[in-house]
This record gives C-alpha cells, structure tokens and sequence, in this order.
C-alpha cells in the first residue's frame, strides 16, 4: 500500500525531471506535475479502502492539497501573461520576436492588459534615477546579466535596450524581458516588460520579476555592491483580485 500511495510523488518527479531536463514545451512537465498531484485523493482513497490507513491516504492526498493551497494563492493575481511598467508605450521585443520558440507568435502587447495593470498592480511603475543613460544602462546590464537564469540575447546601449531569456528554477519555463533605458531630464528612466512564453496566465510573475528587478537596480545607486542572491527582499506587491496559475517565478 505504500507504494501505492507514493504513486502521485513519482509522476511529479518525472514531470520535474522533463521540466530539469530541458524537454518543451514546458508546460507538458507542468501538466504531469497537476496529473500526480490531482491523482492523489483518488488513489488515497483507494488505499484506504483496501487498508484502512488514514496516514496512508494522507500521505497519497498531500500533494493534491499542497496544489489547492496554491491555486487558492494564486486567485488574487490577474488573467494576463505579458506586464510592463509603461502600458502606454511598452518597451518592444526586437531579438524575442526572431528565437526559434517565438516563431508565429504575436509578441505586441495587448492594449486590454494595460487597464487590468493598472488597476492589479498600482505601484508597479518605472522608476527614474540620477546619472547619464550610459551610466544607468551598464548598471543595468551588470544586474541582469549577474542573475541566475537570465541570458541576455541583445543589448544596445545606443537605444538603451536589453532584452534576456529568463528560466524559471522550476520545470524551467522560458519567459522574455526587455529594458528600457532613456533620459528623462537631467536624470534617466527606467521601463521593464516581462512576457510569457507558455501559459495564459502568469500567476503574478512578471510583475513580481519587475519589482524585484527594479528595486534593486534603484537601490545599487545607494549599495552597488549589494549581492543579489543574499539582498534585502524588495517590499511586497500589492495586488488586487484576479486569476490564477502554476508557475515559479525567478
């Protein structure tokens, strides 16, 4: 009966391992992680009703908990995929637009997710610091291309442009970011988008990347040695009611 109950526990570990191992779409070792873990009240009820083990079904059924914990979580997030802190002019994909897994797809900005921004993320905005553009630009570069799991595919200091591949730590799904950086006066601005490659919604982690990124390149004005990995979290989101999905963010 034990093995039995474990039965959820091995299809999410090969839906993990699909997702460590590269294999696309991404999405297919997410959805064998949600078929072990929606299993697990079926076959918890099966080995209690040959074994009349509670601990047993328990054991079977938590990861089917752990998955409806994080559902309910995840609800107050918005039904969108693609955030950027300026939803009036976005800053534009130029070297996503030609990665072999972008091929046929629209990766413009939806005009109706710049409303369901502003009202889901209300103090997710761009934010301007002192010096040039240059200097804000390397700033910039430095952060991103120190962070695990980015990969920066273009950089234009020319235009103020960086556009990077971001994989998520876990089932490593591939999502694209662009930065933007430009004069604003005597200082310089600083806009960021963050897309989704697979999935129609993002479970708050484009907008969670944003902030994160953005509070800490605004805080290396102050603390320019600040390690990434070890740094004061940024403040939390605030984020109004929404949709829902499964996804890490990194």
């Amino acid at each position: 009966m034990l093995l039995l109950a474990l039965v959820p526990y091995c299809v999410i570990l090969l839906g993990l391992f699909l997702g460590y191992a590269g294999v696309r779409p991404a999405m297919l070792g997410w959805a064998i992680c949600m078929l072990g873990a929606l299993s697990g009240p079926t076959i918890g009820a099966l080995v209690f009703w040959q074994s009349q083990l509670w601990m047993l079904a328990g054991i079977a059924s938590l990861p089917f908990i752990v998955v409806a914990a994080k559902t309910i979580e995840d609800l107050s997030y918005p039904l969108i995929n693609d955030v950027t802190t300026d939803v009036a002019h976005p800053p534009v994909f130029a070297a996503a637009v030609d990665a072999p897994a972008n091929a046929g797809r629209d990766l413009a900005f939806p005009d109706r997710f710049g409303p369901i921004i502003r009202k889901s993320y209300p103090d997710l905005r761009p934010i301007v610091l002192d010096g040039s553009p240059p200097k804000v630009f390397r700033r910039a570069f430095d952060l991103v291309d120190e962070r695990v799991g980015w990969d920066i595919k273009h950089s234009d200091e020319a235009t103020g442009i960086i556009e990077a591949e971001v994989t998520t730590a876990v089932l490593s799904f591939v999502d694209d970011v662009v930065i933007r950086v430009k004069s604003a006066g005597d200082k310089t601005r600083v806009d960021m988008r963050s897309k989704s490659r697979e999935g129609l919604v993002d479970g708050g982690c484009n907008a969670k990347r944003i902030k994160a990124f953005l509070n800490r390149l605004e805080g290396r004005k102050l603390d320019w040695s600040m390690d990434l990995n070890t740094g004061k979290e940024p403040p939390a989101l605030k984020v109004h009611r929404g949709s829902h999905n499964q996804r890490d963010c990194n």
